[in-house]
């Protein structure tokens, strides 16, 4: 040694803890003071010998013995002689002797076939249990994946995705986003997710009913044109037989435009809302209560689900009365403009105010007797081929045009009675009708 190392030298040395060698040292009859003590060459290798790890010698493993299994020997099962009597001579065992398969005593046969008899109900149990589960999870698979055709089938329109058994869940299926009302940017991504669900489901029904819609949209090309307001009518006039037109093509029409440009519409304001939370600065966002990313309301994104899917509702409930009830729904658009013609002779051959006001109030009767029709109402009589709603335009009509008879109001709720009140079954029609008449 060149010379003389100090405690801590030597902890470096040998990977040691100072205080370690220092107790070593002690343990000798060594008298070290502190970590900076030096020791001679002898101190040295001592403290070498004893910190110096030997390198391990792997002992080779045991040669691996391969124990031939035992062999077991069958018993020699002996064939009685025909018609011999069974001996009751007992063979000598040797002692030591191991006895054969077929002298096992009863104590081991029962040793033997106590875990199996154990484990048996066990494994009954197990495998009831996994069943059970297995048979609950194809159950929840087989209702997600069916879940749009549960009460579709009814109504012609299976698998197409939407109908008027379509809710929420059915809208966002494998589409939902939780916990959307949590975080502005996920709750415009949820409602982006939802208007391209109900998007690909509308025009998928288009394709598959392209025909029958096309047909629709021929039917209701003369009320679904823009009003040409007339000139012999005041501004209110007008202003009313617009709005009147406007509402018979909204509740007959399908509608299926009108909700493509407002999911599109929706769908382009959900992409720039998303563009705008990706550049907001989020520490104002954090200490300012006031940041419009705070004060701006939101619709609650499950109100938001079913208001989209009612909507997808009732363009498939409007599609399909329109199927059933084509003829009656063309009669109520052509009395629509018989009306208005009507109105506009009274007035160019100069009828008196009271006259046209009372015209007015009989066209306003036509109005909520269509919008009630389009319920599905007063157009099915059972095993009758009546359709109380056709009865009441005819009456209606005649009572129009009689306006100048002073009996004209008698003869129609008679007719009314007779002719329509007659065959309503259902209390809500009868009623209405009833306000109808002004009984």
């Amino acid at each position: 040694m060149a010379r003389a190392k100090r405690i801590y030298e030597l902890a470096k040395e040998f990977v040691r803890d100072e205080k370690e060698i220092i107790e070593f040292l002690t343990a000798q009859g060594i008298r070290v003071a502190n970590r900076l003590s030096a020791v001679n060459e002898d101190t040295y290798n001592l403290i070498k010998a004893k910190f110096t790890e030997q390198p391990k010698v792997e002992e080779p493993e045991p040669p691996k013995v391969e124990v031939p299994a035992p062999v077991v020997e069958q018993p020699k099962v002996e064939q009685p002689a025909t018609d011999a009597a069974p001996t009751s001579k007992k063979k000598k065992k040797n002692k030591g002797q191991q006895p054969t398969g077929g002298e096992q005593p009863a104590a081991t046969a029962a040793t033997q076939s106590a875990p199996q008899m154990q484990a048996q109900p066990m494994s009954l149990f197990n495998a009831a249990t996994q069943a059970i589960y297995d048979e609950a999870i194809r159950a929840g698979n087989d209702f997600i994946e069916n879940y749009k055709q549960i009460n579709e089938k009814k109504h012609d329109i299976a698998g197409n995705g939407v109908g008027p058994g379509l809710d929420s869940f059915g809208l966002l299926f494998n589409g939902k986003v939780y916990n959307a009302d949590e975080s502005p940017a996920l709750y415009w991504r949820a409602v982006n997710k939802l208007t391209t669900a109900a998007y690909k489901k509308i025009q998928r029904f288009g394709l598959q009913h392209k025909e029958e819609l096309a047909e629709m949209r021929e039917t209701m090309k003369e009320i679904g044109a823009t009003y040409v307001p007339r000139e012999i009518f005041t501004d209110e006039e007008n202003e009313r037989f617009a709005k009147q037109q406007r509402f018979l093509f909204n509740t007959f029409s399908h509608g299926q435009g009108a909700l493509n440009d407002e999911l599109l519409a929706l769908k382009i304001y959900c992409e720039r809302m998303g563009v705008k939370f990706e550049q907001m600065n989020f520490v104002d966002y954090l200490i300012n209560p006031d940041s419009e990313f705070h004060v701006k309301p939101r619709v609650p994104y499950s109100v938001m689900a079913e208001v989209i899917a009612h909507s997808l509702r009732g363009f498939t409930r409007r599609f399909n009365f329109y199927k059933k009830n084509k003829d009656t729904i063309v009669l109520a658009l052509k009395t629509f403009f018989e009306w208005i013609d009507g109105y506009q002779k009274l007035k160019e051959a100069g009828a008196p105010e009271a006259k046209l006001q009372r015209y007015l109030e009989l066209e306003e009767k036509f109005i909520y007797m269509t919008e009630f029709m389009s319920f599905d109402n007063l157009l099915r009589v059972p095993k009758k081929q009546v359709i109380p709603y056709v009865n009441a335009i005819e009456i209606l009509n005649a009572y129009r045009d009689d306006l100048d008879n002073p009996e004209a109001l008698s003869k129609f709720q008679y007719d009314l009675r007779g002719k329509v009140m007659y065959f309503l079954i259902k209390p809500k029609e009868f009623v209405f009708m009833w306000q109808l008449g002004e009984f």
